[in-house]
């Protein structure tokens, strides 16, 4: 167990200040299997703080008849030590866990794998955060082994309606967001570069230009998109798709990169409906390559 003085200022019936010192107990809760902490060790954390002088806050709170104390505290910042120069790592995040796919930094696809955790879809909030926390160890391993950096989707663009569709599947039960922050947490603290990227339209891109070509489900096509975004990489339109999908070709060119992808997702629907596996199935019957 370990115990920390604070001091604060309590008033006294004639409304005077007294300094008084109070014992906190900082809590320190082992794993039954490993004797080890799971997950961050906020207590040895505060406790190195503490050495280094530098200020904390403390707020004390009432609740229930007893007190708590909830302490805030600057970490200092790690070194970057994992960077794209070695290639990235594009992240697809998804409710039952990631989907990895690498890149080198010229844009060329490495490997791809995904992390699944289905337990995700159901457990309860705190299970949910340990789970969370599992899988971005997971992925600063495989980060650190790569020696790479790593491109997620950035939040703020969670209400793009181009996403909501995307959203409104993971949000019943499950806590989008949770994954992403623990993930960029982790990244933080191990010293990995992590590039965040708007997600609009990388599961289309990535199905109707990577899947195939790299027998990889619709989600690692979306991280290799998240990936090759993240290095400032244009996604054109492959040219069989433009010859078999659009009519007036001047007028399609003089479309923007999102428009012509726009365009080309709501013609392909047309014919196939929206499942992405039945463009997979059905792509080459389609476009005319059928053996």
């Amino acid at each position: 167990m370990s115990f920390l003085e604070i001091s604060t200022l309590e008033k006294t019936k004639n409304n005077r200040a007294v300094k008084i010192q109070v014992p906190i107990y900082l809590p320190h809760k082992l794993s039954k299997k490993t004797g080890k902490v799971n997950g961050i060790d906020y207590r040895k954390l505060f406790l190195n703080h503490l050495e280094t002088g530098e200020a904390y806050q403390v707020e004390l709170i009432k609740r229930n008849g007893k007190y708590y104390c909830h302490i805030t505290f600057d970490v200092p910042k790690t070194e970057i030590l994992y960077t794209g120069h070695n290639g990235i790592i594009g992240i697809d995040t998804n409710p039952d866990g990631f989907a990895l796919t690498m890149i080198d930094n010229k844009g060329n696809y490495k490997w791809h794998t995904y992390l699944k955790q289905s337990e995700l879809l159901y457990a309860r909030s705190n299970r949910r955060e340990n789970l969370c926390g599992e899988l971005a160890k997971q992925i600063v391993l495989i980060a650190k082994t790569y020696g790479c950096g790593i491109a997620i989707e950035d939040l703020k663009f969670k209400n793009d309606k181009d996403v909501g569709s995307k959203f409104a599947r993971i949000k019943h039960g499950f806590i989008y967001s949770k994954l992403l922050t623990v993930l960029e947490s982790a990244c933080i603290r191990e010293g990995i570069e992590i590039i965040k990227v708007k997600p609009q339209f990388t599961s289309k891109i990535g199905l109707y230009k990577y899947c195939h070509q790299y027998g990889m489900v619709v989600h690692n096509g979306a991280g290799m998109v998240i990936a090759r975004r993240s290095y400032g990489f244009k996604e054109r339109v492959p040219k069989i798709l433009v010859d078999k999908f659009i009519d007036d070709i001047e007028e399609f060119n003089t479309y923007n990169e999102w428009k012509k992808w726009t365009v080309i997702n709501k013609n392909i629907k047309g014919k196939v409906g929206v499942k992405p596996d039945l463009w997979l199935i059905n792509r080459k019957k389609l476009l005319g390559i059928a053996s």
